[in-house]
């Protein structure tokens, strides 16, 4: 990937240590308990990446809720899980079974907010879906099947956004991998929810428009709006970089709920936010699983934000999410003199080519061909350094 595009991501695993251990974790769910008004919890569940024995299926599930009760027993049990997305690897049958021993477990040790107020997700491989699958993840509280899909899947993704609908699930998105220059008509007629067209190479800011442009033209078209949104609720610590084109229906929910969360990974390699740290459990089932059998939490590494990485992080994160940051509420919650922190930035901005933001003196503003370009001027922000003084 072109390192002007490098994802805040890239920025902040260079920095994760093994250091931060289990009394770090602590202590930041600790500090976000202690907020006057705690935010809301949103966890990723991290099911298996590749298909597992049945009695190795059975270990891990076992594991999974030994962590879930570990890791609950941490946080205040008035904070609403507002949130729940479970993730499937490539190829990997969901097991339904499962997934409802694992979400009665999350419901035993957290407190999850009203149904009308929180979204379930699941991601799925849909050349791996069974019959009956989706109809029972609706009767589970599923609200939303993201789908991943590519070429060799138009088929089994088509069926799959059907079988949603017909089932019971009020909300579809579909992440299509592009590596045509064009949406196949079909899965544009199909109008998921959310469709999010992610591109083979991640363009620089001299080919972004003339990638992305026929995409953006083709979702409007289908009748989609908010092109262009990153529709990630924390993209700047998601291990992926291509570039990601999306278009939202008043139909989506996923999308709607509060960006303002401690993220809770729970899993192999699942990655959290709590407070002002980011944080990353074992990469392999073998260690993560040692950990948790010797009521250990099963972290990797770790790193507790500095002043700056926060500052960024809020900043990054809003304009990926909305396309917009208003300066003056910016100000007001960081205590800094937002053009003179960010002249640096501000300069790299205005270098960019012309009509893609607007600057006014209270907020930045992406223009609606500037929406397609969103990670780039986010890219601008993305360079810590010594800054001025306040």
């Amino acid at each position: 990937m072109d390192p002007a595009l490098a994802s805040r991501s890239s920025a902040l695993r260079v920095r994760l240590s093994s250091a931060f251990g289990e009394a770090a974790y602590r202590s930041e769910v600790a500090r976000s308990n202690s907020d006057p008004i705690p935010r809301p919890l949103a966890i990723t569940l991290q099911m298996p990446v590749a298909p597992l024995a049945s009695r190795e299926r059975s270990g891990h599930v076992e594991r999974l809720m030994r962590e879930i009760e570990q890791v609950a027993r941490l946080f205040d049990r008035d904070r609403d899980v507002i949130a729940l997305h479970v993730e499937h690897g490539a190829g990997v049958t969901p097991q339904l079974r499962e997934i409802e021993v694992l979400i009665g477990s999350l419901e035993r040790h957290f407190h999850f907010g009203p149904a009308t107020r929180r979204v379930f997700s699941i991601r799925l491989d849909p050349g791996a879906v069974r019959p009956g699958d989706l109809a029972a993840c609706a009767s589970l509280g599923f609200h939303c099947a993201d789908i991943v899909a590519g070429s060799g899947d138009l088929s089994a993704a088509l069926h799959a956004i059907d079988a949603a609908r017909r089932d019971g699930l009020p909300s579809t998105c579909v992440e299509w991998s592009m590596d045509g220059g064009r949406i196949p008509d079909a899965l544009l007629d199909a109008r998921p929810g959310r469709l999010t067209c992610v591109l083979p190479a991640t363009p620089d800011e001299g080919t972004s428009l003339l990638a992305l442009q026929p995409v953006a033209a083709a979702l409007a078209e289908a009748g989609y709006s908010d092109i262009g949104l990153d529709p990630r609720p924390l993209p700047w610590i998601d291990p992926g970089g291509a570039s990601q084109l999306s278009g939202i229906t008043r139909e989506c929910r996923w999308h709607d709920f509060e960006a303002d969360v401690d993220l809770i990974g729970l899993g192999v390699g699942a990655v959290s936010r709590i407070s002002d740290s980011v944080c990353q459990n074992l990469p392999d089932v073998g260690p993560w699983g040692a950990a948790l059998d010797a009521a250990s939490l099963p972290l990797w590494r770790g790193l507790r934000l500095a002043t700056d990485d926060r500052l960024r992080m809020d900043l990054i994160g809003e304009f990926l999410r909305t396309g917009e940051v208003a300066v003056d509420v910016f100000e007001q919650r960081h205590g800094i003199d937002f053009t003179r922190y960010f002249s640096r930035e501000l300069r790299a901005l205005d270098a960019l080519p012309a009509g893609l933001i607007d600057r006014s003196p209270g907020r930045l503003r992406a223009t609606s061909q500037g929406r397609l370009m969103l990670r780039i001027m986010a890219a601008c922000f993305d360079q810590p350094g010594p800054r001025p003084p306040q």
